[in-house]
């Protein structure tokens, strides 16, 4: 069966997000979606909540953990990880606690994100190809590093506000709908990521300019 799951949300467990447990779970289902994964900001205390409950929606345990060099999911993680730590640390500690590591909005010089030299390194079991505010100009280069290391793509919103979970999001192809069926699925590369079209030169265009002058740094 094929899944449709956003697997990058922030939650008020994040400082800069909005978004509730109840709230995440309407704009999910308003989305089409069949699941999502909690991914706040170096904090594990959303995943509590899930725990040894049932949900019309699969939700995902996980962490979005800041390392020395950018940051990095970590999904089916429930215990915290120390931030700071180098970006190969922390992927090593992700696995120790038996869950994927996945590079979010790679490359992308406006968010704190890890370098392509930095990815190609460290082992991760996946590359965010589709993120809800990547520049599409950004696109071709991220899925290309995911091909060159023959890694999984995944997509995810990256969603601080309700009405921006499901902006982007992963289709995958498991045997089961439970979490170790999903992430052996993304581990085998069963993913098809994909996002809603953004107009970010259209709406701000300064901003846009500085994007493609950074781009074309890479």
């Amino acid at each position: 069966m094929k899944l449709k799951i956003d697997l990058h949300v922030h939650t008020v467990y994040s400082r800069d997000s909005s978004i509730t447990l109840e709230k995440a779970i309407v704009a999910a289902k308003k989305a089409g979606l069949d699941g999502f994964a909690i991914t706040d900001h170096d904090n594990v205390e959303m995943n509590k909540k899930i725990l040894g409950k049932n949900f019309d929606l699969i939700i995902i345990p996980g962490v979005e953990v800041t390392s020395k060099d950018g940051h990095i999911l970590g999904l089916g993680v429930l215990e915290p990880i120390k931030p700071n730590l180098s970006a190969f640390e922390t992927v090593k500690k992700i696995h120790e606690l038996g869950g994927l590591a996945i590079a979010p909005h790679p490359l992308n010089p406006f968010k704190h994100s890890l370098n392509k030299n930095v990815v190609e390194k460290i082992g991760v079991d996946a590359v965010e190809t589709a993120n809800a505010s990547m520049p599409h100009i950004l696109q071709f280069k991220v899925e290309e590093l995911a091909e060159k290391l023959n890694v999984a793509k995944t997509g995810g919103s990256d969603a601080h506000i309700p009405s921006s979970i499901g902006k982007a999001y992963t289709i995958i192809e498991v045997e089961e709908k439970s979490l170790e069926s999903i992430l052996k699925a993304i581990k085998d590369k069963k993913t098809t990521p994909l996002k809603k079209e953004t107009s970010i030169n259209e709406f701000f265009p300064k901003i846009w300019l500085k994007i493609k002058r950074k781009i074309k740094e890479l």
